[in-house]
């Protein structure tokens, strides 16, 4: 399978296409910081204003209308007061129904209403963007619950919560807990893996997120906290930084499961596969021109420095470690470089390995091992060993022909009378 022009092909993070994966206050969260953290256009403030009111958000809604007003005086809008009014009412007499009910189900001591009631005034906070009152409504839940399923469901809109308060420390402790818990539906399974992929992202550890996201099934996706093409994405950049060749080859390149995902984006299967085909002068180009696009993603913006980082280092590693010596103004053009910038880039690179750079000549060449010391070292090491079990030996004798061994009486048996 050969790559096609990369630079030809479409972007990947429309913003459209893009936000048509996610619903509800997931979608809302992404679009939020998409638009915060693009290029300001009215376009995408209108569509901020517009799901903050399907999501009856009235805080971000607010929000918007100013920005638009700010960056677009032009185009700007008045806020819809009459709406606002509304909503809030609505909200509130939501909020005081279920806490009516509430008070009624903790007076008959209804455990399982009690859990239900927690619950939804939970998931209300949570569409509303009030996550600090929804992982309170939660976690009281959790003291009502009465089955295994209830311990899960609980685990699983704490995870969900704390995933977007970048609380990791408590994604990571809760996913623990949820490895006790007998479970055999997919969907779950995949939610949580999602979530402790993110928890290793979000600690640096590209190698284990990039294993978890390329295993994670591709087929009956439903509205997860992250989208297939966020774990092509994802997967991808964290096994460009982490991954050896041969598990690049192994549990990317010939994963059945993430070819799915690669075939759903050209974009991203064919720089994939400019590197997997040493063609790192493209690769790398195309990783540039999706730099911007990338940062616009809620939760790899604050990765998308520090991996093209590693992508970039990983491809000179891959790139001369197969060979004795290598013509840095060859490497240099197969980088994008100058010789000079490349030479500080493997100044960092080979301090810690067997190479070295002969800067006069423009070469990096492989430390050549000393044979001849190598064997001398392990002649001495050897003839060391056997002083030390010769002197062994000697004293044992000695102290045998001094008799100063210990005998230590045999006691003798009582016989028996038959």
């Amino acid at each position: 399978m050969e790559p096609m022009d990369v630079e030809a092909s479409p972007v990947c993070l429309d913003l459209d296409s893009y936000i048509s994966q996610y619903v509800g206050n997931v979608c809302l969260q992404r679009l939020k910081f998409y638009v915060d953290n693009s290029r300001p256009s009215s376009d995408n403030y209108r569509l901020l204003i517009q799901t903050a009111m399907e999501c009856k958000n009235i805080t971000v809604y607010t929000d918007a209308v100013e920005a638009l007003n700010n960056t677009c005086p032009s185009e700007g809008i008045s806020v819809n007061v009459d709406w606002i009014t509304q909503t809030s009412k609505h909200l509130i007499n939501k909020v005081d129904r279920l806490e009516q009910d509430l008070k009624s189900y903790q007076l008959s001591q209804d455990k399982e209403n009690i859990r239900r009631t927690h619950q939804m005034l939970g998931d209300h906070y949570h569409d509303c963007g009030d996550l600090s009152n929804a992982i309170k409504h939660y976690q009281k839940s959790r003291d009502y619950g009465t089955t295994v399923a209830h311990t899960m469901e609980f685990l699983l809109n704490i995870i969900k919560v704390s995933v977007y308060l970048n609380h990791w420390t408590s994604v990571s402790n809760y996913i623990k807990k949820t490895e006790h818990i007998d479970n055999v539906d997919v969907k779950i399974t995949r939610r949580l893996q999602l979530a402790k992929g993110l928890c290793e992202m979000s600690h640096n550890n590209y190698e284990h997120a990039a294993r978890i996201f390329s295993n994670i099934p591709c087929d009956s996706w439903d509205n997860e906290i992250i989208s297939p093409l966020c774990v092509l994405i994802y997967a991808s950049l964290c096994a460009l930084a982490s991954f050896n060749r041969r598990d690049f080859q192994k549990l990317l390149i010939e994963n059945n499961n993430f070819k799915q995902y690669m075939d759903a984006q050209p974009t991203i299967r064919n720089f994939l596969f400019a590197f997997y085909n040493r063609e790192y002068s493209v690769g790398l180009r195309s990783l540039e021109l999706l730099r911007s696009e990338f940062k616009l993603d809620l939760f790899l913006s604050s990765h998308v420095d520090n991996l093209f980082e590693k992508i970039r280092s990983e491809s000179i590693k891959q790139y001369y470690s197969p060979y004795q010596t290598c013509d840095m103004n060859k490497m240099a053009e197969a980088f994008n470089t100058n010789v000079d910038d490349l030479e500080l880039e493997l100044m960092k690179l080979v301090a810690d390995q067997p190479v070295r750079i002969d800067s006069h000549n423009k070469v990096l060449r492989a430390s050549e091992d000393d044979e001849r010391s190598k064997i001398f070292e392990d002649v001495l090491d050897l003839s060391l060993m056997y002083k030390q079990k010769t002197q062994a030996l000697l004293v044992k004798s000695a102290i045998l022909k001094a008799g100063l061994v210990i005998k230590v009486p045999v006691e003798e048996k009582p016989s028996t009378s038959t």
